[in-house]
């Protein structure tokens, strides 16, 4: 081959080359495309990123965090809350009386009532038939009370009374059993018939207390009657379960015997003044006054104001056999008497002084450790006759159990027990329905 043919193949080669590469990769616009028997490979997709790694430990604070916080609102809705009942029943501690779940450690109810004597050879039949029924038309008020009170006005004894006297009494062991399955857990043993049997009665009252309150489980508390007159003089410590508070509780009277408590005793004062000192309530009862009588003497009512002067916060009244006022003195509360609750006796005495045979059920609120205040249930406790008012509506004598007065009955007593406290310049209730009120005002902590 000459160098000219081999030229013009070498140029056929290239030129032959040149168009099979540029139709594969990019046709020109005016020529059709041409199909490829290659099939095009699909890119590959982008990787999906790995979540990032996140510390445990951070986790977990942040739950915490979470927690605490919800925690923290809760707990301040809580205390706002409590804050909120607490300016709630400052301004209405009534609700205490009736609602035990609103009461802390530091509040309780006492419920007291005046004198209760069942005795052996009095009225025998009729005690034996109502037994403790005859507290059944209290006893709803009995039962709203962490400390339930009475004036035990005769011995537990089986003895026979020895008393030289025109009444004299003892009451059979049976009938204290009566008192602690009623709810009765605090007794004033000072009084002039508690003696009534001598010193074993007294001591036989003393061991039969001591037994019921072993049988019965729960606590009980007695003043005013010892072995001894040191330990008729001292203070019982008051202490009720479930709560934060001690009591200082003096039970005072009067009687022939030495170990009975004198309300008159020139040492009182300074025990109240020593038991105010040490305790976060001082109470006082007192088994003292004229007999029939509503309105106390001057002197009597004077000294029952210097006990609240040296430290006392309560006084329970007794012996009248009639109610006398309630009275706000200072920071403390005077129950001036409360009359009979369940006495056995059908006596006309009440007739010479023309006294209304009434009887109070008194409960005592106690709120943040201080007595706030007291409701008066006014009953009928005339076991000789009944009582018709103007209109002729009537109820009958209470025969040995009191009955609770409502409607125009207790209108009447309210004309009657406003007019006593007004007279003796103490504290005229507030009515609430068939009962009244008084308040104890409070004062800012020095």
């Amino acid at each position: 081959m000459n160098n000219r043919a081999l030229l013009l193949l070498i140029s056929s080669v290239v030129l032959t080359a040149t168009a099979c590469k540029t139709t594969t990769t990019a046709p020109p616009a005016s020529t059709p495309p041409v199909e490829s028997s290659v099939k095009p490979v699909e890119p590959a997709p982008a990787p999906t990123p790995e979540p990032e790694p996140v510390d445990p430990s951070l986790a977990f604070g942040e739950a915490s965090s979470s927690m605490t916080s919800s925690l923290d609102a809760a707990a301040r809705e809580t205390r706002a809350a409590e804050t909120a009942l607490r300016e709630e029943l400052a301004r209405d501690p009534f609700k205490l009386l009736d609602d035990e779940t609103l009461r802390t450690d530091k509040d309780l109810v006492l419920v007291a009532v005046g004198d209760v004597s069942q005795p052996t050879k009095q009225w025998y039949e009729a005690t034996m038939a109502l037994k403790a029924e005859a507290f059944e038309p209290t006893k709803y008020l009995l039962d709203s009370g962490d400390l339930v009170f009475m004036n035990l006005e005769n011995p537990i004894s089986d003895l026979k009374p020895s008393a030289k006297k025109e009444y004299s009494f003892t009451s059979a062991p049976e009938r204290l059993g009566w008192y602690f399955d009623v709810g009765f857990n605090m007794f004033s043993l000072s009084n002039n018939h508690i003696a009534d049997a001598d010193q074993q009665g007294i001591d036989d009252t003393l061991m039969h207390l001591e037994a019921y309150r072993e049988k019965s489980g729960e606590p009980a508390w007695w003043a005013g009657a010892a072995t001894t007159p040191a330990d008729a003089e001292a203070a019982t410590l008051v202490e009720p379960p479930g709560k934060d508070l001690d009591i200082a509780y003096f039970s005072t009277g009067f009687s022939k015997s030495p170990n009975v408590s004198k309300f008159w005793s020139a040492s009182l004062i300074e025990r109240i003044k020593e038991a105010d000192a040490k305790h976060d309530i001082v109470i006082v009862s007192v088994h003292a006054g004229k007999e029939y009588k509503h309105i106390p003497d001057k002197a009597l009512s004077e000294r029952y104001r210097s006990w609240i002067d040296a430290g006392a916060d309560l006084i329970i009244g007794h012996h009248p056999h009639v109610i006398r006022p309630v009275e706000v003195y200072k920071q403390g509360l005077i129950l001036h008497s409360l009359g009979n609750h369940v006495f056995m006796s059908r006596t006309v005495r009440f007739r010479k002084y023309n006294a209304k045979m009434y009887g109070l059920v008194t409960r005592v609120i106690i709120k943040d450790g201080k007595v706030a205040g007291a409701e008066i249930t006014p009953t009928w406790v005339n076991n000789k006759q009944g009582w018709t008012l103007p209109t002729g509506e009537r109820i009958g004598n209470s025969n040995f159990k009191p009955t609770v007065l409502t409607g125009p009955f207790a209108d009447a007593f309210f004309e009657d027990f406003n007019a006593w406290s007004e007279e003796m310049g103490a504290t005229v209730p507030e009515r609430v329905e068939d009962t009244g009120r008084v308040l104890i005002p409070v004062t800012e902590e020095p």
